[in-house]
């Protein structure tokens, strides 16, 4: 069958699909990824074959002017419960996603993707959540199509919360931005809008069960597997730690999207360096410029894939990123992570701690003690480990991409049209 990929263009994202492409190309089948032009060069790198697909969007960039203002209620989806939004407050959210990110994002990519789908017939569609141009051409040709989770599904379930809000208003009065929105782009095509182009026919969840929120999708698990992308192991690795190793990453997703990190890496330096531990911090060029000087226990380097260094650690110090929060949990790393309300790293951080596998604290609070404490309980603690050696387990329990293989290829042929 042919099956096509569509994600934005943010490499994090497009990671998180690669082992599954790869699986469905082994089994045979023939693989494509639409992005944005911008994402071109990373998917061939990666031993997939590029679609490119609209204009580059400018919601990046956006989001770097306005960095500080990134926490803010209308970004804050980290509660999606009824309880927690009157009608008002799920509009609001609903329509700002629509309006500032969801639109930004997909309107320059829908037409060709719509056109190209059209000349090469997919069987089947499988596109990231926030990525709506795929279930939009999807429809229109009437393929298949389903959602690769990299995240915990605020979206589903905030749009559970909106429809059962909308539910309770009067009927002349059920405002919904998201149903106008691809409503229209699908009445462009002769096509309707219903709950499948928001959700997917079903969902397929790399976050492990016992994390994720409990969703109303028809949810189908699968392990997840590292991958950072062309590197190599340099020679340093091969050597064991002599002390426990604490690994700090700004992530790099993180710093692409919001135009730099939004961790205090000097301090964060400085405050590891007085401990008795081996710091290896993957820091860019132009952060690492910022240290006054580096402590004697701390190297930096400016990369060195995850799946690599972490099982050489004790503990990780990220911001909260997907493949950073993943990668760490695949190999039963206990986790600090300082961060804020925004899309769902707050529930990253937060999942791990009610877990027993790693410590959260909101950024406002982070200080050079709680950094400190927070380090020593996770390296001296051993519940963290066994905490975090339990999710592990459950990761490598899940269906991995090549055994969900069989399984697509059967929803495929239940679900096209």
């Amino acid at each position: 069958m042919r099956v096509l990929f569509v994600t934005l263009s943010d490499r994090s994202h497009l990671l998180s699909m690669v082992p599954l492409a790869w699986s469905l190309s082994g089994a045979g089948h023939d693989v494509q990824v639409a992005s944005s032009p911008a994402l071109a060069g990373a998917i061939k790198s990666m031993g997939l074959t590029a679609v490119r697909v609209g204009e580059d969007h400018n919601f990046h960039e956006m989001l770097a002017r306005n960095r500080g203002s990134l926490e803010n209620p209308l970004s804050d989806w980290s509660n999606p419960t009824l309880e927690a939004h009157s009608w008002e407050q799920a509009l609001a959210k609903l329509r700002v996603s629509v309006m500032f990110s969801h639109q930004v994002y997909n309107d320059p990519m829908i037409p060709d993707l719509v056109e190209y789908a059209r000349r090469w017939r997919p069987d089947l569609v499988i596109w990231e959540p926030l990525t709506y141009a795929g279930p939009v051409a999807a429809r229109v040709v009437g393929a298949a199509h389903a959602r690769l989770l990299w995240c915990f599904d605020n979206h589903s379930a905030m749009r559970d919360v909106f429809l059962q809000r909308q539910a309770e208003r009067p009927r002349e009065r059920r405002e919904d931005p998201m149903a106008d929105w691809l409503g229209k782009h699908l009445s462009r095509y002769g096509s309707s809008f219903d709950e499948e182009v928001v959700v997917g026919q079903w969902t397929i969840d790399q976050v492990p069960t016992t994390l994720q929120f409990p969703l109303t999708v028809e949810r189908i698990p699968v392990r997840y597997l590292p991958y950072n992308g062309p590197s190599e192991i340099p020679d340093w690795l091969h050597e064991p730690p002599e002390r426990p190793r604490v690994v700090l990453t700004p992530g790099i997703s993180t710093r692409a999207v919001v135009g730099g990190t939004l961790l205090p890496i000097p301090d964060m330096i400085d405050t590891l360096g007085d401990m008795d531990v081996d710091v290896v911090a993957t820091l860019p060029p132009d952060e690492a410029e910022k240290l006054a000087k580096v402590p004697g226990n701390t190297r930096i380097v400016e990369f060195v894939p995850l799946h690599a260094l972490l099982p050489t650690a004790s503990a990780v110090v990220h911001y909260g990123g997907f493949g950073s929060w993943s990668t760490a949990l695949a190999n039963a790393v206990p986790q600090f992570i300082p961060t804020i309300r925004y899309a769902d790293w707050w529930n990253r951080a937060t999942s791990l701690s009610e877990a027993g596998a790693g410590l959260a604290v909101h950024a406002s609070e982070l200080t050079a003690d709680v950094l400190r404490d927070s380090v020593q309980r996770l390296v001296k603690d051993p519940s963290f480990q066994s905490g975090a050696e339990r999710l592990r387990q459950e990761n490598l329990n899940a269906p991995t991409p090549h055994d969900l293989v069989p399984v697509l290829e059967n929803l495929t042929a239940e679900r096209r049209r």
